[in-house]
C-alpha cells in the first residue's frame, strides 16, 4: 500500500524536475500518479504552497481543455494536500515514439490530428505551454495532450505562436528527416480549425519569435 490508503503495485515510469509519475493500481483499475515532489532549496512553507497551487492549477487547465473537445486523461482523484493527482491510465505510446514506426500517410494523420486539437485548445483561449510530442499519447489512432503544469488561460498571438515553436523544435529535432511534412501538415490541421488567416498569424509569430531567440543566443 502507498499513498491515499488505496493505490497498489507503484512502478515510476517517470522522473522529471518536478513531478514523479507512477504507474498503479486503485480501486483495481491502472492509473497514473503524478505526485510534485518538496523542494528542499525552497522555503518549507512556500514549497507546498507552491505544489498545492500547481496541483490545483494542472487540474483546472485539464478540465477545461477537456470542456473544449480535447481527449486528456480523466481525473479520477486530486489530493492537494499531497499534491498529488490520480488519472486514468492511457494505454498507449508517446507519440515521438509511435512516429517512428508509422508509415508516412499515417504519420501525417496524426501530426493534423494533433493541429487540430491544439487549434481547438488556442479557439478556447488556452495555451499548453510545454507542447512536444513526448506530452501527446497515442491509442489505436487516438490522440490524448497530457502534462498541462505550464499551461494557462489566454488569447494573446504569442503565446500560441510558443505553443508552435516548441512543437516546431522537437519535431526538428527528433524527426529531422521528415520534419517538414510532418509540421506542415500539424499547421494545416491547426489552420482547418482557426482559419486560413489566423493560421498564417500564428505561424509568422512563430517565426518572429524563433528570430528573437537567435538574435539573443548571438547577442
Amino acid at each position: 500500500m502507498i499513498s491515499l490508503g488505496e493505490t497498489v503495485h507503484p512502478k515510476l515510469i517517470y522522473k522529471g524536475a518536478e513531478a514523479e509519475i507512477y504507474l498503479e493500481h486503485w480501486h483495481g483499475q491502472p492509473v497514473i500518479r503524478k505526485s510534485r515532489m518538496p523542494k528542499p532549496y525552497r522555503i518549507p512553507e512556500l514549497d507546498e504552497a507552491i505544489r498545492r497551487m500547481r496541483t490545483a492549477h494542472e487540474a483546472t487547465m485539464m478540465q477545461e481543455v477537456r470542456k473544449l473537445g480535447v481527449p486528456v486523461p480523466t481525473i479520477q482523484h486530486i489530493d492537494i494536500e499531497t499534491s498529488t493527482l490520480i488519472m486514468d491510465y492511457v494505454n498507449g505510446s508517446s507519440l515521438k515514439d509511435e512516429l517512428n514506426k508509422l508509415p508516412m500517410p499515417t504519420r501525417k494523420s496524426r501530426c493534423n490530428m494533433l493541429g487540430r486539437l491544439l487549434a481547438q485548445m488556442h479557439e478556447g483561449g488556452i495555451f499548453h505551454g510545454d507542447l512536444t510530442i513526448s506530452n501527446v499519447l497515442s491509442e489505436n489512432g487516438k490522440l490524448y495532450v497530457i502534462d498541462f503544469g505550464l499551461g494557462d488561460f489566454t488569447h494573446e498571438l504569442e503565446d500560441k505562436g510558443v505553443d508552435l515553436l516548441l512543437l516546431n523544435r522537437v519535431l526538428k529535432s527528433t524527426h529531422y528527416r521528415y520534419h517538414v511534412p510532418l509540421f506542415k501538415a500539424f499547421m494545416d490541421g491547426y489552420s482547418s480549425v482557426v482559419g486560413k488567416k489566423q493560421g498564417k498569424e500564428t505561424f509568422l509569430k512563430m517565426k518572429e519569435i524563433e528570430r528573437r531567440g537567435r538574435y539573443f543566443e548571438r547577442g
